[in-house]
């Protein structure tokens, strides 16, 4: 075992425990419930647990027989939980789920970014800082699993292959067993499997779960086909794999599009809509055509080299997040992550200004929604972020954000390395084709 892959052995052990501690906390308890907010984490379980007892939650739902409770999923995410309770059949053991995708998830890094000066500093900042841990286990949330996607994907993007050749676990070779390293070889090539149909496999599931990479999925497809017959595969290999995971309990799943459908007329959490609103400014149609014009600058930006695929999906997932009305907290932090990716924040000023700014909107956060302070002999610390949704707190909630898109911005203005060069691609043309 290499020095390295032990740093990122002791990262994963430390991440997991200190999740693991916050879901069982012990005599601790009531002060770390007192931060934690279970509301989703009850829109999780409670539709995996009708479905376990042979219930149709959808149907439930639509049909205003789930009281408080939502089934606000699609049916791959929901057979996931129906899969885990049944295991254990209390929340918690979601908990303990969203706990071991984040364990990956610094594994995953340590794997996407072995070439990069990112990585040590990354796997940290994942596995310790209060960004991660407030809006991913304290908050518990599902993003945990489209994180792991993504990163999957990015480090399937970054390990391309030559023709007809499996290159994407490279990464093992040298690692484990020549035994091992030779059966995953063959086992994917029996699988007929390319980086490029990895990646379609990939972006798909992260799809069926909440529609992510959607947002960058013209020039993602574009970057991994050869030609325009490629190109036509990979695009139907994608709509397979949506319809195939969404078999399960059709057609009571539509409910759950109707429902999004109509919270798109209404500005909620801290989306910009919301400010919008509170000016009088707001309109669905317009924000629907900036989402649009956003998304045709940033494919026009890909498509003439301005841009690689990496800067490509961060500022996609950006436009697609930012511009939909209901966006939350958690959704603006899943925006961070992603610049992380691309920009080199790990030394000095910017590497103390991400750990600050994670704490800082952590605590905006968990202020914004609380009114208990005040039983310790504090007075309401909502007086300093604003009430959750306020116009306030909002604007409080976007400074990281602000920080680290302008990290990306005065790095490209002056040329220095950010997305496939700051990964430590070995190359640096489009070669991921399949």
């Amino acid at each position: 075992m290499t020095r390295e892959t032990k740093k990122t052995l002791l990262l994963v052990l430390l991440g997991l425990s200190l999740r693991l501690f916050l879901i069982f906390p012990g005599p601790f308890e009531s002060k770390v419930e007192f931060f934690a907010n279970k509301a989703d984490l009850r829109n999780y379980y409670w539709p995996a647990q009708t479905a376990l007892r042979g219930e149709n939650p959808y149907t439930l739902w639509a049909n205003g027989q789930s009281g408080e409770f939502r089934a606000d999923m699609a049916p791959l995410e929901l057979l996931l939980y129906v899969t885990t309770v049944a295991v254990w059949n209390d929340p918690r053991a979601l908990q303990v789920l969203f706990a071991l995708f984040d364990a990956a998830n610094i594994a995953l890094l340590g794997m996407l970014l072995r070439q990069s000066p990112l990585k040590l500093p990354f796997q940290i900042f994942y596995a310790l800082s209060p960004l991660t841990l407030y809006n991913l286990t304290l908050v518990p949330q599902d993003k945990t699993i489209l994180l792991t996607l993504t990163f999957l994907m990015f480090h399937l993007l970054t390990h391309h292959a030559s023709r007809n050749t499996f290159h994407p676990f490279g990464f093992a070779q040298g690692k484990v067993s020549r035994f091992t390293f030779h059966v995953l070889r063959f086992t994917f090539h029996v699988l007929r499997f390319t980086p490029a149909s990895l990646v379609v496999l990939v972006a798909a599931l992260l799809a069926s779960f909440k529609w992510l990479s959607v947002f960058y999925l013209l020039p993602l497809l574009l970057f991994i086909s050869r030609d325009a017959r490629a190109f036509v595969k990979h695009a139907l290999s994608f709509a397979m794999i949506i319809a195939l995971t969404h078999l399960p309990w059709f057609p009571d799943w539509m409910y759950v599009y109707t429902f999004r459908a109509t919270r798109v007329a209404t500005p909620l959490h801290i989306a910009p809509a919301v400010l919008l609103d509170a000016l009088g400014w707001f309109d669905k149609t317009m924000l629907m055509a900036m989402l649009a014009a956003s998304l045709v600058a940033i494919y026009a930006l890909f498509w003439f080299k301005r841009i690689d695929i990496f800067e490509t999906m961060a500022l996609s997932v950006m436009a697609g997040i930012l511009w939909t009305p209901d966006m939350d907290p958690v959704h603006l932090s899943i925006v961070v992550i992603h610049f992380l990716l691309i920009v080199d924040w790990t030394r000095g000023v910017r590497l103390l200004t991400v750990w600050v700014l994670s704490a800082w909107v952590a605590a905006v956060y968990a202020i914004s929604t609380r009114m208990g302070f005040m039983r310790y002999g504090l007075s309401d610390l909502r007086m300093l972020t604003g009430a959750y949704g306020s116009p306030q707190m909002i604007v409080l909630s976007y400074v990281p954000f602000l920080a680290v898109l302008a990290f990306y911005l005065a790095d490209k203005a002056r040329g220095r390395a950010v997305g496939r060069m700051l990964l430590g691609c070995a190359e640096t043309t489009q070669e991921v084709a399949g």
